[in-house]
């Protein structure tokens, strides 16, 4: 397939796909951005960097105005007395380094450069209590990805340590991934007349010939007008929730902390074919942690988290990996 040796062509052809689901103006109501990186520990390797555009429709009473390629989608959930409805697509591309990015020669004991480019649909239910989510993606790992030209570019007017190694990374292949998430509350109470916390537990499982994982959390929650908000915080990768829609005109806040543990069947970025005899060995048993912090007004909201895992591949002499993750929305 000649596109997949043209990175441009298919990030072109990834961005048209997206803006042909957003040609209906009524329904594109949040725009956002989010940005990954490992900068905050300061150091490079394992997952780097990562960024994403997409949009959601604001919440509905049901799936009568969405556009034909969520129709399907939607029938995946559970029946449920949900509350509101949404649904949405993002464009998401994300990287992988070996620790030592200076040299220009193979590392067969250290993980792979890889580099995905995914483009994203979604749908979701939500009630005060129960919220269930799906995501499908079809992508493109290796090359095609343009995430050599990304991390060189960010480098260049960082500046950072330029990239070397770039041409062992993993080969060109297409990638088809689903995913499910479901969040169920536990119990919410009442810390101040004005703010609550809730905990409460998560499941989520990805199948695809990328990652396939299935995975157990549980969410703690402090802030305000929680209800209006359950669910919208995901353990998937690049998915930002709605805040905007219910928060207040003086501005709603909220703080969480999230951890799961999981098995991971398999992963391109660690087992995929690479031009050299590779050595790293997908580490099966998973776990995450993350920590952040949401503000929302009613026409954009801004979050920031950190989030900490456990080795993806064996031998990795780390004990544990970190990166920083930045989002904004706006409402149209």
């Amino acid at each position: 397939m000649t596109f997949l040796s043209n990175p441009l062509s298919l990030s072109r052809a990834s961005l048209a796909s997206l803006l042909i689901c957003t040609s209906f103006p009524t329904l594109a109501d949040q725009w956002h951005f989010s940005f990954d990186n490992d900068v905050v520990i300061g150091q490079d390797g394992d997952y780097s960097n990562g960024f994403v555009f997409g949009w959601q429709a604001l919440p509905r009473a049901d799936f009568t105005l969405a556009p034909w390629p969520f129709s399907w989608q939607k029938g995946l959930r559970f029946s449920d007395p949900n509350k509101t409805v949404q649904w949405g697509a993002k464009v998401y591309q994300r990287m992988w380094t070996p620790s030592e990015i200076e040299h220009d020669y193979t590392q067969p004991y250290d993980r792979p450069y890889a580099g995905i480019l995914e483009l994203e649909s979604f749908t979701g239910s939500y009630s005060a209590n129960l919220a269930q989510k799906n995501w499908f993606s079809i992508g493109v790992i290796g090359p095609a990805s343009g995430a050599q030209a990304m991390q060189e570019l960010v480098h260049k007017i960082t500046p950072s340590t330029p990239p070397k190694g770039w041409q062992y990374q993993v080969e060109n292949q297409l990638t088809l991934q689903l995913a499910y998430e479901v969040d169920a509350l536990a119990f919410r109470r009442e810390v101040t007349y004005d703010s609550q916390w809730e905990l409460s537990g998560y499941g989520h499982t990805m199948l695809g010939n990328f990652r396939s994982e299935a995975n157990l959390g549980f969410t703690l929650r402090w802030g305000d007008d929680l209800a209006d908000s359950f669910g919208q915080l995901s353990s998937h990768a690049g998915h930002f929730g709605q805040y905007s829609a219910v928060a207040r005109k003086n501005g709603s806040w909220s703080v969480y902390a999230r951890a799961q543990a999981g098995y991971r069947f398999n992963d391109l970025t660690i087992d995929g074919d690479v031009p050299y005899d590779s050595y790293v060995q997908i580490k099966h048993q998973q776990a995450k942690a993350s920590a952040g912090v949401i503000w929302a007004f009613p026409t954009w909201s801004v979050s920031w988290s950190f989030e900490i895992y456990t080795p993806e591949y064996e031998p990795d002499p780390n004990k544990w990996h970190g990166y920083g993750v930045l989002s904004y929305s706006f409402v149209l």
